[in-house]
C-alpha cells in the first residue's frame, strides 16, 4: 500500500492478554509454545495492560469443511493470452478508477493517456479446484505492443503447494473464489516461503536488489501526483496480499489505486522505504508502543465506510494490533523468513472476524485474531451484500474524477469474493508458496 493519511480517532480497544513471547527476534526465534486456534472463535491477543474486553460475540459459528485445496494438480494455464483492451466492454471494467479510468485521465490528460499507450494489456482467466470453485486471475504487459506480453504473474503447482511468481513489477497473478460468498463463511490460506522485498541485516540492498527490485521501476502509468505527472518509483514499496475481501463482482489484477478503493478487509504486507523513512509503524509489546519500520508488517485491516478517503490511496482504515485498535498504519507484528502463516477471515453474518497465526518477530508463535461488526464506528466499508443490510445512516458520497459517481448509494449491494496473491500491476514484484486454502460453511445441522 502507498502512503495513507491519518486516520479517524478511535476509542475502541481490545481485551488483555500476551502472545506468548521469550525473546526479542534476530531471525531465528525459538518456539515458544503451540500457536492457540480454536477454529471458529478467537478472541484478540493484546499484551500486558488492563485494556477492556470487546464486545463478545453472541454465538460462536460451527462450520463444515466445503473445500479444501491442496494444489497437488498442475494450473492448466491457457497457452494464449487476451488482450484487455479496456472500456465499458471490457470484463474487468468497474469504474473510474480502472485502467482508464477517468480519474486517471482527469488528473493525468494526455501525459497520462501517453504513458496508456505505451503498451498493451493481456490477461487469462481461468478455474481451479473441486467444481470450480477457485478462479486464477493473471495479467501481463506488453511492452513493446507485439500482442504478446513479454512476463506474466502465474501460479505454479510446486510440491502441493500453489506458488506465486511475479517476474516483473507489471506482473499481476491472483487466486481468488468463482462464486460470491453466502452471508456467513470461513476462509483459510496458509502463506509460505513469502519473498516480495524486505530488508535483511538491516539493509534495503541485498541479492543484487533493492527491496527485491532491480531499482529502476516504475509505478507507471497510474501512480503519480497531483504536483506532477512523472511516475513515482515502484522500488519504495513491495508486497504481497496474504487474503483479501473484496467489494465487486471479478476481482482480477488492477492497477494500485483501484484495488485500494474495492477492499472491505485485507491482510498484507507492503515493503517499504523513502527518503524519510518507512511510512509504517509496528506494534512493539515490549515498549507499548509504535515503532517505524516498514519491512516485513503483517496488517489486519477493516476499511472505513464513514467517508470516501482520499482519491490516491483509499479508505482510511481501523488497524489491529496487539495493543489494541489503532489510528494510522500500525501493524500488527513482522513475519519471519522459512515460516508458513495462516490467515483467517469469517463472516459471521453481524461483522468480520480475521486471525494470523505463526510465529513471528515479536509475539513468537501465536495467533493475533479480533472481530468487528459490520456497524460497529467506524463502519466497515461497503460490508452489505444485499441492499437490505445497509441500514441507516447511510454514508454515501457524491464524487466526481472525470465523472460523478455515488460511493454507496443506497439500494447498492457489493458480493463478498476473497482473493490472494499479487493484485498490482504497478507495484509488487517476488515469490511467495500459499500451502493451502479452505472455505468452511455455517454447519446448521
Amino acid at each position: 500500500m502507498t502512503r495513507l493519511l491519518a486516520l479517524i480517532a478511535l476509542s475502541l480497544s481490545a481485551c488483555a492478554r500476551a502472545p506468548a513471547r521469550e525473546a526479542r527476534d534476530t531471525g531465528e526465534t525459538p518456539d515458544t509454545g503451540e500457536a492457540r486456534d480454536t477454529g471458529a472463535t478467537r478472541e484478540a491477543s493484546v499484551p500486558r495492560g488492563g485494556a477492556p474486553q470487546p464486545p463478545a460475540r453472541a454465538e460462536s459459528p460451527r462450520w463444515r469443511l466445503a473445500h479444501h485445496e491442496t494444489f497437488d494438480a498442475p494450473f492448466q494455464e491457457p497457452a494464449a493470452w487476451t488482450e484487455d483492451a479496456y472500456g465499458d466492454g471490457s470484463p474487468y471494467h468497474v469504474d473510474a478508477f480502472d485502467e482508464d479510468g477517468a480519474f486517471f485521465s482527469a488528473r493525468g490528460g494526455e501525459v497520462f493517456r501517453e504513458g496508456l499507450r505505451r503498451f498493451r494489456s493481456f490477461r487469462k482467466s481461468f478455474t481451479y479446484g473441486e467444481g470450480g470453485w477457485l478462479t486464477v486471475e493473471l495479467y501481463g504487459r506488453d511492452s513493446d505492443r507485439d500482442g504478446v506480453p513479454e512476463t506474466g504473474g502465474r501460479f505454479e503447482s510446486a510440491g502441493g503447494k500453489a506458488r506465486l511468481v511475479s517476474t516483473r513489477h507489471h506482473d499481476g497473478a491472483i487466486l481468488r473464489s468463482t462464486a460470491p460468498l453466502p452471508a456467513r463463511y470461513r476462509v483459510e490460506v496458509t502463506v509460505s516461503n513469502i519473498a516480495f522485498g524486505g530488508q535483511r541485516q538491516g539493509s534495503w540492498k541485498h541479492g543484487g536488489k533493492v527491496n527485491g527490485y532491480d531499482g529502476d521501476e516504475l509505478a507507471d502509468p497510474w501512480r503519480f501526483s497531483d504536483r506532477s505527472t512523472k511516475p513515482l518509483s515502484a522500488v519504495f514499496g513491495n508486497g504481497v496480499y496474504f487474503l483479501c475481501i473484496t467489494d465487486y463482482a471479478r476481482p482480477a489484477p488492477h492497477n494500485n489505486v483501484f484495488i485500494h478503493h474495492h477492499r472491505k478487509v485485507v491482510m498484507d504486507t507492503d515493503n517499504n522505504f523513502g527518503d524519510t523513512g518507512p511510512w509504517s509503524s509496528v506494534w512493539n509489546p515490549f515498549t507499548g508502543q509504535a515503532e517505524q519500520d516498514g519491512s516485513r508488517y503483517v496488517s489486519m485491516l477493516w476499511l472505513s465506510g464513514e467517508a470516501f478517503g482520499t482519491a490516491w490511496t483509499g479508505n482510511e482504515f481501523t488497524s489491529y494490533t496487539p495493543g489494541g485498535w489503532k489510528e494510522g498504519p500500525v501493524f500488527t507484528d513482522k513475519h519471519l523468513d522459512g515460516e508458513a502463516y495462516v490467515f483467517t477471515v469469517e463472516r459471521d453474518g453481524a461483522g468480520y472476524a480475521m486471525s494470523a497465526s505463526g510465529r513471528f518477530h515479536h509475539g513468537g508463535r501465536t495467533t493475533y485474531a479480533a472481530r468487528r461488526g459490520f456497524r460497529e464506528p467506524p463502519v466497515t466499508w461497503h460490508y452489505n451484500q444485499r441492499p437490505e443490510e445497509y441500514a441507516p445512516p447511510g454514508h454515501n458520497e457524491t464524487v466526481s474524477f472525470g465523472e460523478t459517481f455515488e460511493t454507496w448509494p443506497a439500494g447498492s449491494a457489493y458480493p463478498d469474493h476473497f482473493f490472494f496473491g499479487d493484485p498490482h500491476i504497478n507495484y509488487y514484484e517476488g515469490t511467495a508458496d500459499f500451502d493451502d486454502v479452505k472455505l468452511y460453511l455455517p454447519d446448521d445441522g
